[in-house]
């Protein structure tokens, strides 16, 4: 795992100068000098070639192990934060399908289980949330609640971008610019006259399958979070 960690071109090219310098010892310096000149030259060469090797091995200790020992202590935090994105997906639905997540579950929810649910949900009517200033949130402030949430947890999650694996950064952005997310955000701030939520069901289900794939890689990787 560690070897697996060290970019492909850096690898690349310590082995080819490993392998030129072995043929420069072993190889070519037990041939005679053909052309007057080509030993200095053949010294220049070697020293290049050794001063690759010492600064692949330098890079081995100083930079590259200290950048696995700082993922690694980083990734916990990181797997919470990326858990805590897909616990807010799964809490949505448990939310409009009437506080019983069997009846709508998120590995298996359609686009037509979604927007069933909608259908009897009005924008402005009372959601299971409550604000701590007191009040009832309707629907879209119910949404807009999760939305800001889940981009809280990807913005810590960000704040780590060093030592994060680029698919896992793919999928928290694919989450985070879901047209779901950047409509709610607009119309969360107004009252709709609209009878259902029928036209969010689209987005809403892009933003599922999003996060469904999210939650995917998490547990692919063996960096699953124990307390979901």
């Amino acid at each position: 795992m560690f070897w697996k960690t060290i970019p492909r071109a850096v690898n690349l090219a310590a082995l080819i100068s490993t392998i030129l310098l072995l043929m420069k010892l072993f190889i070519f310096n037990k041939m005679s000098e053909p052309v007057g000149g080509l030993h200095e030259l053949g010294l220049i060469f070697e020293a290049v070639l050794a001063s690759v090797l010492a600064s692949y091995v330098f890079y081995l200790i100083v930079v590259h192990l200290k950048e696995v020992r700082e993922k690694k202590t980083i990734y916990p935090y990181v797997t919470r934060w990326a858990n805590f994105v897909v616990k807010d997906c799964k809490m949505q639905i448990a939310g409009f399908s009437g506080g019983e997540p069997t009846k709508l579950d998120f590995q298996t929810l359609t686009k037509h289980d979604i927007e069933a649910a909608f259908a009897r949900l009005a924008p402005n009517g009372d959601a299971p949330l409550v604000f701590w200033q007191g009040g009832q949130a309707n629907w879209l402030q119910y949404f807009e609640n999760y939305r800001v949430r889940s981009l809280r947890h990807i913005d810590k999650i960000m704040t780590q971008l060093l030592f994060l694996e680029a698919p896992l950064v793919a999928l928290l952005m694919k989450v985070q610019d879901s047209t779901h997310f950047n409509s709610i955000e607009t119309l969360s701030r107004v009252r709709l006259n609209n009878d259902n939520l029928t036209k969010f069901a689209g987005p809403f289900f892009d933003y599922v399958q999003a996060c469904r794939e999210l939650d995917a890689y998490l547990k692919a990787h063996a960096i699953h979070s124990n307390n979901d």
